[in-house]
């Protein structure tokens, strides 16, 4: 869905356009078919469900990687050790199909039941990574989850959290879980979030500089190495920026004038660079295991990495928040749903369960440690230098977003000449203060 030739004028047509996205058809527990069709709307065919098993049925909507297609089964295997799931109370889950028309039909009708007051109990959501698995126009299924945070779509979540089995929230990464509080408390929970680095080989090169930096700081250093991080070869314009939106006003969080001027010098830092290195290509890669893989970066070797984050302009790293949970206002059983997040931020769980290894994109937001028993056999076995680095980063996070549509905004800006620039600039900028304008 190409968001750049939508065109909303009305309240309720805004409302829809948050909620424009979500799943084909599956079904799934303990005693069913995984790819079971379900027809008619969510809460009726949960319903149904019931009067046949006996038992209670959550419904789950997963708008995860599609990766995933090859891998079935990751929510029934994650699942399967918990306690009363398939006893006592049943899931039955749809899974958002990538693109195309079996997409659009699925949103469609999950458009109308939300409007209806009903839905699925359960969403399971990722935020597209840009330039990385997605492209400018793959979007979300809610593209301004701080929006609907604010137009109360999700259940407050303090009560539940305060009686969690499982969840403590002192353990989780805490600007990233910040990111999913307004003033009604708590209503998202982030499960996995990235932020981008490069790497080198610590034989090769080690920083005489004391990090964190602004990205001003960098941009004026006199190591080449910390000025190709900090410039459009090695970093993002949204990351360095940070915060993108005053949701409060729904406008940008910043002017026209302020973005030409951080894309020109984003753009000149790199005609600053020695003429090797602008022909070098570096290991600049987000925190994902496939990421990581795909760069032959290997954080459990012998092998010890220097890891230089592009910092922000408040001298600290964002992290982009790449999958979340919430529960709809509107759900049928929420008591359950809510067992089933608990369950999920068991640390065991989101360290080497198949739901976060294959299905989610990014670092579990526990702040595990290298003895931690579930991490032998994870993503994110490091050796004891390597994990020394990354924690030291992981402490640095000052801001923490969602991913969406301004995101892809600011990826789309062209900076290689300076009348294209002006023109990207601009016609961006118009773009972000649409998409804020109809949130």
């Amino acid at each position: 869905m190409n968001y750049k030739h939508k065109r909303h004028h009305h309240k309720i047509i805004a409302f829809l356009f948050l909620f424009c996205l979500f799943t084909s058809i599956a079904g799934c527990s303990r005693n069913t078919p995984e790819n079971q069709s379900s027809p008619g709307d969510t809460q009726a065919t949960a319903e149904e469900a019931e009067e046949n098993l006996s038992k209670p049925v959550v419904t789950v909507l997963m708008d995860l990687p599609v990766e995933a297609d090859y891998m079935p089964g990751e929510f029934s295997k994650t699942l399967e050790a918990m306690p009363g799931y398939g006893e006592d109370f049943m899931v039955r889950f749809e899974s958002l199909p990538k693109s195309g028309a079996d997409r659009d039909t699925t949103l469609t009708r999950i458009r109308t039941e939300i409007l209806a007051g009903k839905g699925p109990d359960l969403f399971l959501c990722a935020q597209k990574l840009y330039g990385v698995t997605a492209g400018p126009d793959d979007t979300p299924f809610f593209p301004f989850p701080m929006q609907a945070m604010a137009n109360h779509l999700f259940l407050p979540l303090d009560d539940y959290i305060e009686k969690a089995e499982y969840m403590d929230m002192g353990a989780m990464q805490p600007t990233v879980m910040a990111a999913g509080c307004n003033e009604e408390g708590r209503q998202i929970i982030p499960l996995t979030y990235t932020f981008e680095a490069t790497f080198f080989d610590k034989k090769e090169y080690a920083p005489e500089r004391d990090f964190p930096m602004t990205w001003e700081e960098m941009l004026d250093d006199p190591d080449p190495v910390i000025r190709y991080v900090a410039s459009s070869a090695g970093s993002r314009l949204q990351d360095i920026i940070g915060e993108l939106a005053d949701y409060s006003k729904d406008v940008p969080a910043f002017s026209e004038e302020e973005l030409h001027s951080w894309a020109g010098m984003w753009k000149d830092a790199w005609q600053t660079l020695p003429e090797n290195m602008k022909e070098e290509i570096l290991q600049t890669v987000p925190f994902t295991p496939l990421s990581l893989s795909n760069s032959a970066v290997d954080l459990s070797s012998d092998q010890e990495y220097t890891i230089i984050p592009a910092y922000n302009r408040d001298r600290g790293i964002t992290a982009n928040i790449t999958t979340f949970a919430a529960i709809n206002r509107n759900a049928r059983r929420p008591d359950e749903a809510f067992k089933i997040i608990d369950y999920l931020m068991k640390p065991q769980i989101q360290l080497s369960s198949p739901l976060f290894q294959n299905r989610m994109e990014g670092i579990p937001v526990y702040m595990f440690t290298s003895d931690d028993k579930a991490v032998l056999t994870s993503s994110w076995n490091m050796s004891e230098a390597n994990f020394k680095t990354f924690s030291a980063l992981r402490e640095q996070i000052n801001t923490a977003k969602f991913l969406g549509p301004l995101d892809a905004c600011l990826w789309s800006v062209q900076t290689y000449d300076k009348d294209v620039m002006e023109k990207s600039v601009h016609e961006q900028y118009i773009l972000m203060q649409m998409y804020l304008a109809e949130s």
